[in-house]
């Protein structure tokens, strides 16, 4: 894979969108659609989302798509249990685990 450094960072930008799409539900639901719009964290996330998308469109142009696609996927997927465990306090679950391994094993083999 080339371009590893742009890799890298369009999935933290990508975790870091779902991080704030997650802080942004925590203020409850708003009154009106207008109002969650307005909502700080969400339009930081978009923001965070539109950087990775600009990122991944360069790293699909110059790496194979069937190789990078399911790395970054695999990538953000570790990445957000992580955040939901340390950031969230969600619970590490046999089965989430289970799957974050298959989806390890499954990288291993992509990658080779």
């Amino acid at each position: 894979m080339r371009q590893l450094w742009l890799i890298a960072l369009a999935i933290l930008l990508n975790v870091g969108a779902q991080l704030s799409i997650k802080l942004a539900g925590r203020t409850g639901v708003p009154a009106s659609i207008f109002q969650q719009i307005l909502n700080p964290m969400l339009i930081f996330a978009v923001f965070l989302y539109g950087l990775s998308f600009v990122l991944t469109v360069r790293i699909y142009s110059v790496n194979e798509l069937s190789v990078v696609a399911p790395f970054m996927a695999a990538c953000t997927f570790v990445l957000i249990y992580m955040v939901g465990y340390f950031a969230f306090g969600e619970p590490l679950t046999l089965s989430k685990s289970a799957g974050l391994a298959f989806i390890a094993v499954g990288m291993f083999f992509l990658l080779r």
